[in-house]
């Protein structure tokens, strides 16, 4: 396969590394405008060059990734030549596929949108995707899991579901914080709250979450008195409305089309 990366920042980095943790067998072409990351990348894998521009990682590449920011998206995609034979992989969360297919020429034989989260570094992350196709699901099953989704409208709501990763970690520091305030050592606090949330990660998914949490409180117990302090009827209202917002933002940015 002949990769190709147009933006090598955070995501297209761990996608990357996950290849090479996983042994799939790729020549990969990123682009230079981002070159500390570039020459990271062509430093720690064999089978990655820096293209001398764009159109140079398109022109070398069979499947090639798009990995820019959604602001400049139009500017950079529209200055590119594409091959029928392609298959573009989109990484830009708000840009639907009508608009990428304009964006491209209207030529490529096959796009693809994909929202592949950090932890694919470590092929240990999920993929959502659509539409479905065979040989992108084979790819990003490498790195954990693919999640192929049946219409664009399910694909919006699992990118606005990434959104909480940061949130993730908030939760973590607070509890943290909480226990250093109170007279604990700062690496005995956050040794002990990582590897609880470790062991909690690994309780699922074979059963809700909902029915975990229940499984995870005890009538009067110490659980069920913070769960009944921060959500109401076992839901956490504000982050429900951040990410009913997050979503209106996805939906709400398509007027990105260059037309």
């Amino acid at each position: 396969m002949k990769l190709g990366f147009v933006g090598t920042g955070t995501i297209a980095a761990a996608i990357i590394d996950g290849l090479g943790m996983a042994g799939v067998e790729a020549s990969i072409l990123v682009s230079p405008r981002n070159a500390e990351v570039a020459a990271a990348l062509a430093g720690r894998h064999a089978n990655v060059r820096i293209a001398a521009d764009n159109q140079a990682v398109v022109d070398g590449s069979d499947v090639i990734v798009l990995a820019v920011r959604p602001q400049i998206a139009p500017e950079v995609i529209g200055q590119l030549s594409f091959r029928p034979d392609h298959h573009v992989v989109s990484l830009i969360a708000t840009v639907p596929l009508d608009d990428l297919r304009r964006m491209t020429g209207g030529s490529v034989s096959a796009i693809t949108r994909a929202v592949p989260l950090p932890s694919v570094a470590r092929c240990q992350g999920p993929t959502a995707l659509y539409p479905r196709d065979r040989a992108i699901e084979a790819l990003f099953g490498r790195l954990g899991i693919a999640v192929p989704l049946e219409n664009e409208a399910e694909f919006d709501v699992f990118t606005a579901a990434t959104a909480v990763m940061a949130s993730y970690f908030a939760f973590a520091g607070t509890v943290t914080g909480w226990m250093e305030r109170h007279g604990t050592a700062d690496e005995a606090a956050l040794a002990f709250v990582a590897q609880m949330l470790r062991g909690l990660a690994t309780a699922g998914p074979d059963r809700s979450f909902a029915t975990l949490a229940d499984e995870h409180q005890t009538r009067g117990g110490l659980n069920e008195q913070v769960v009944r302090a921060i959500t109401a009827d076992g839901i956490i209202a504000p982050l429900d409305e951040a990410l009913d917002a997050v979503l209106d933002r996805i939906r709400g940015t398509r007027a990105l089309s260059p037309d």
